[in-house]
């Protein structure tokens, strides 16, 4: 009886020499308040990162859909307003998506944005020559025809793969890195070029 008197003594004298701080912290720490505040925060860290997901995986088929789209000229199968109307509104189109992609990225992160930029900067002058070169190709008749050859821009797939090798730092802890060591790592793995373009004034 004594032992359990004396027990019970010093547990009161522990918890009356603890500070209120800490009691206070504890309650709320294991409140229903606080469980549900980091679950919300969870919750919208993801549909963040899922977000910014589908808004990266738009942008890289933007990428691919201008690199394809001489391919689209030189296989059109007619010259009639129609066919020639869908082939430039499609090109509107890409170019439109493309300025979104691109203004979306450099709010988003300016380390992506040098990517996208660069990216962008190497394909413009292989479309731009296929374009020119497919529209002075008569429309295809033949299904043999569909066989470009040689035709088209080369080195796409490369391009493309530097963007999504660079996208992965903006999810998970690598999100966190600093801009400079982000870039630093992108030139390192040729997602950016060693030294930075410069552009004409």
């Amino acid at each position: 009886m004594v032992t359990d008197l004396t027990t019970l003594v010093q547990a009161v004298d522990s918890a009356a020499a603890q500070p209120p701080t800490i009691t206070i912290a504890l309650a709320v720490l294991g409140s229903s308040v606080v469980a549900g505040l980091i679950s919300v925060i969870l919750g919208n860290t993801r549909a963040n990162a899922t977000a910014r997901r589908e808004r990266y995986a738009q942008a890289v088929r933007t990428l691919v859909a201008w690199a394809e789209y001489p391919y689209r000229i030189r296989r059109r199968t007619s010259d009639d307003a129609a066919t020639l109307t869908a082939l430039a509104d499609r090109g509107h189109t890409l170019q439109e998506q493309l300025a979104e992609s691109r203004a979306w990225i450099a709010a988003e992160s300016r380390a992506m944005s040098e990517v996208f930029d660069a990216c962008l900067a190497d394909i413009n002058p292989l479309v731009g020559p296929a374009c020119a070169i497919a529209w002075q190709q008569p429309p295809i008749t033949k299904s043999a025809e569909m066989l470009l050859g040689d035709f088209g821009p080369r080195g796409i797939n490369a391009i493309v793969a530097r963007m999504e090798c660079a996208i992965i730092y903006r999810f998970g802890l690598r999100r966190l890195m600093w801009r400079r060591w982000v870039l630093r790592r992108l030139r390192h793995r040729a997602c950016l070029p060693v030294t930075p373009r410069t552009t004409a004034e």
